[in-house]
């Protein structure tokens, strides 16, 4: 009697271990024509994002050195486009003129990097976190926090909205204040 439970359980455990196996091989088959249609569409967006990207800090580089026409050439001429550093402009018209007076004050021999903090592509839009830094040619620095959210216009991707922060006047979060807990006045909370 009790060898047949054992081979009761045993049973079952293998219609079970079949049972996974069979399942496990349906999503492994090969995706259906609109997912494949999807995934190359999501392929093409990362691409032509990523060139974007490329053809951006090419225009950042051109701009550091006082030339604004190929970063105004990447954004939107729509009347919503928005850019934030030290103050805030809406409008392509006003962007335009803040392009052009910034890249006047830029003096000659500048050197342009940019890092990649994270990024996120879907059909229409896009946005790039990164930070950007600029060597001026009397050895100071300008390290900027730069957030851009991006749209597709006629398949192209376009600025429609930049904010750049000085990452050395960028505010630190407020410590916590954990009853019972001596926080280090070394730490810092940089993220």
């Amino acid at each position: 009697m009790k060898r047949n439970i054992y081979v009761f359980i045993l049973l079952i455990l293998l219609a079970s271990s079949f049972k996974y196996r069979s399942k496990s091989r349906e999503t492994m088959s090969e995706p259906l024509p609109a997912e494949q249609a999807d995934l190359a569409q999501k392929t093409a967006n990362e691409a032509s994002f990523d060139a974007f990207v490329v053809n951006m800090h090419q225009a950042n580089e051109a701009f550091s050195k006082g030339n604004p026409a190929l970063i105004k050439s990447l954004w939107s001429r729509k009347s919503d486009v928005t850019l934030f550093t030290d103050s805030g402009v809406k409008g392509w018209d006003s962007v335009n003129t803040v392009l052009d007076l910034s890249s006047q004050q830029m003096p000659a021999g500048n050197i342009y990097s940019s890092e990649r903090i994270s990024s996120q592509v879907n059909a229409e839009t896009a946005y790039l976190l990164q930070t950007e830094h600029y060597l001026l040619p009397n050895g100071k620095t300008i390290d900027l926090q730069v957030t851009l959210i991006l749209c597709k216009e006629a398949g192209s991707w376009k600025i429609a909205h930049r904010q750049a922060s000085n990452i050395k006047t960028v505010k630190p979060l407020a410590q916590p204040n954990f009853p019972g807990k001596q926080l280090k006045p070394d730490i810092s909370f940089n993220f």
